[in-house]
């Protein structure tokens, strides 16, 4: 029922929605709501903030509850907390019936458990949650709850901050939310959606927003939304939450204090420096010593994928990270400072969030989910992620590219620096298939597949994950879903540790009646490229459609044809425009058609003026895939050559000394006989129609 979105304590939970006031209706008009699950008739937060950093949140929500879909949401309740610096209290639950009959939730049907992060990792977490079963709850009813979270701990002494993402799921009739501060207490705070009536009263200052929401969005304004959340969830820029409030005035001060809290723990031990100068006592020069300790790092520690804050900001010590052989990201990137430092290498710990764009407005711990590591590069910086174990050296999943990321130095104040906008490295995909297509329409062959780029981490991580016993329904499903229903088998792949360079994999493939073989037509044994188009392509989207980053694709086939048959090969296709490149080509020679396709990305999005002009690109590439290529007989030299040879290997059979063979070998060179005469008596039928009726 209420998110925990705050990662510090006192976080405004209660769902929100939509962020303006809803249009006045005509006075004559009354919204009918009956055939919502339920409705949110008051939903009221009271969050006070004190000066050392301890504060209280009250929550207050009545629901009225109008189906069993209403009933199934809210039959148990969550309420979760931090066990290390917060206590939560359930004052009451109750439910108020349609004759004014009250049912209260006794406290033996709260249950207190961990929640499942800290159970995958309790070193990690202390996140736990409340759970209430609701008592005598049914349709109809209205539903009662106020809930008390006591930070009795801060994580920053003397410092608080909060941040919330309003609803637009759900009829909200009444919502109130009051943040109050000490009134001499300077804070930052924004939100751009709905402005806070803001009063003082004795020594507080109050923030209070009111507001309600009594329409759902149009599906017009739906999809716009949709589109643009897709969008800027691809680009890992979502927008930053809709209420911030922070008492951190500067992001130096945030600096400051997460450089406090990891300065004893990322100093190089004994154990650290000898670990150090076993790894780098083959290294030549500092490169050599930084890819060596990143690749120890990087694949040799497991990630515990605990977001940044939940729990926790302080890291675990180097030493300890090293003998436990795993860590979050803050302690990944605390032995990899620590390894680096003790062979001579500064390196620095880098604040980021990985799903929205940091608003410099408001500096709050609550605008990083990530650390990751910046190594100084004369005025530049080198961005490393060991966070997932096989990415190549200097590789930052898409999300963390071209992103604001706070820089926190030992000896400088910390700085807000944009990590890199691309990658170390050209992206590259290839696909080559070489095999034979025989009369009954069985394709053999061998694919292989090198990958260099976002693809890549993929596949290492998937070919990783799965024990090599397994790897055949990891590159069958593979295989699946990129259009092949044949068989894989006899699989060969690269060690996903070693990321110097490109990933490959390779595979025998088998599949019997390929493509459309009982129409005589196939495709090249291509995987799709899979170009994005939105839902509704006849409408031109609200947002730029995201590419990606800029890359090429090859895929190469040649594919050996039964002998009787040719194809009709397809003509060549060059397409050029700014924001991409399409050529195929088709040749046939020698028994063997060659094909090759080709896409080059230049542009990582297309704006909406060149949607047209994307959306035709995309209609010649599918048309190019879709295409069949119609197989024909031979030609008549062909035929000739196929009869000749066919004839030379009849007559140069070995005598029989069994008389049954004998005769069995004398009537066959009599209906050969027989098929040669009819094949020069009417040289236009296809051969092996003329010599049918004669087997």
């Amino acid at each position: 029922m209420l998110k925990y979105l705050c990662l510090f304590a006192l976080v405004l939970t209660a769902a929100f929605s939509a962020a303006a006031q809803a249009s006045p209706r005509p006075a004559d008009t009354k919204p009918d709501y009956s055939k919502e699950a339920f409705v949110d008739e008051e939903d009221l937060a009271k969050v006070t903030f004190e000066n050392d950093g301890t504060g209280t949140r009250e929550s207050t929500l009545r629901l009225r509850i109008q189906s069993d879909a209403g009933v199934q949401r809210y039959s148990v309740l969550t309420f979760p907390y931090q066990d290390a610096f917060e206590t939560v209290e359930v004052v009451y639950v109750r439910v108020r019936k349609p004759d004014g009959t009250v049912i209260v939730t006794p406290g033996e049907n709260i249950l207190d458990m961990p929640s499942d992060i800290t159970r995958q990792a309790p070193f990690y977490s202390d996140l736990h949650e409340k759970h209430v079963a609701v008592k005598g709850l049914t349709a109809g009813d209205v539903l009662e709850t106020q809930t008390r979270w006591h930070v009795i701990k801060p994580l920053a002494p003397g410092q608080f901050w909060t941040a919330s993402n309003f609803s637009h799921d759900f009829i909200l009739l009444h919502q109130e939310i009051q943040i109050s501060v000490p009134r001499d207490r300077a804070v930052k705070w924004k939100s751009p959606a709905l402005k806070p009536v803001i009063t003082e009263e004795g020594g507080r200052r109050i923030f209070t927003w009111t507001r309600s929401q009594l329409e759902h969005q149009s599906a017009d304004q739906d999809k716009t939304e949709q589109e643009k959340q897709a969008y800027e969830a691809a680009r890992g820029k979502l927008p930053a939450p809709d209420i911030q409030l922070s008492s951190f005035q500067s992001w130096e001060e945030i600096g400051a204090w997460y450089g406090s809290l990891q300065q004893e723990r990322v100093k190089p031990s004994p154990e650290i420096r000898a670990k150090a100068a076993e790894l780098t006592k083959n290294a030549t020069d500092d490169n050599a010593k930084l890819r060596a300790i990143y690749n120890y790092v990087s694949t040799q520690f497991r990630y515990i994928g605990v977001a940044f804050g939940i729990g926790r900001y302080q890291p675990h010590s180097a030493e300890d990270v090293l003998a436990n052989q795993y860590g979050d990201c803050k302690d990944k990137h605390t032995l990899l400072a620590s390894l680096l430092d003790a062979a001579g290498i500064k390196a620095y710990p880098a604040l980021i969030n990985s799903s929205h764009e940091l608003d410099p407005d408001v500096p709050s711990p609550l605008q990083f989910d990530h650390v990751i590591t910046a190594l100084p590069q004369g005025k530049d910086f080198l961005w490393l992620d060991t966070t997932a174990e096989v990415a190549p050296f200097g590789y930052l999943i898409p999300s963390l590219r071209n992103k604001s990321a706070l820089v926190v130095p030992e000896e400088k104040p910390a700085i807000l620096i944009r990590t890199a906008a691309e990658l170390p490295y050209k992206a590259v995909r290839l696909f080559k298939f070489k095999g034979k297509l025989d009369s009954t329409g069985t394709l053999d062959g061998k694919v292989e597949v090198s990958s260099r780029g976002d693809i890549e981490l993929l596949l290492r991580l998937a070919f990783r994950r799965f024990p090599q016993m397994q790897w055949k329904e990891l590159v069958q499903n593979i295989s699946n879903s990129n259009g092949f229903s044949g068989t894989v088998s006899e699989i060969v792949a690269s060690r996903a540790e070693l990321t110097d360079d490109a990933f490959h994999y390779s595979y025998t493939y088998n599949r019997k009646e390929y493509s459309d073989w009982k129409d005589h037509q196939i495709t090249p044994p291509f995987p799709p490229f899979l170009l994005p188009l939105p839902e509704d392509a006849d409408k031109k989207p609200s947002q730029p459609i995201w590419l990606g980053d800029a890359g090429e694709s090859l895929l190469q086939a040649d594919v050996e044809l039964p002998g009787l048959y040719s194809p009709r090969v397809p003509p060549p296709v060059d397409l050029k425009r700014d924001f991409a490149e399409y050529q195929a080509s088709y040749e046939w020679s020698d028994g063997v058609l060659h094909a090759q396709r080709r896409l080059l990305i230049k542009n990582k999005e297309i704006p909406v003026s060149q949607y047209q002009d994307y959306k035709s690109f995309c209609k010649v590439i599918s048309d190019d895939e879709d295409h069949y290529i119609p197989l024909s007989p031979g030609t008549q030299a062909a035929q000739n050559g196929l009869m000749s040879s066919f004839r030379n290997e009849l007559w140069e059979l070995p005598d029989s000394q069994d008389d049954e063979a004998m005769l069995d070998e004398a009537q066959a060179k009599k209906a050969w006989m027989r098929c040669e005469r009819v094949h020069r008596s009417i040289p236009s039928r296809p051969f092996h129609k003329r010599c049918s009726a004669l087997h």
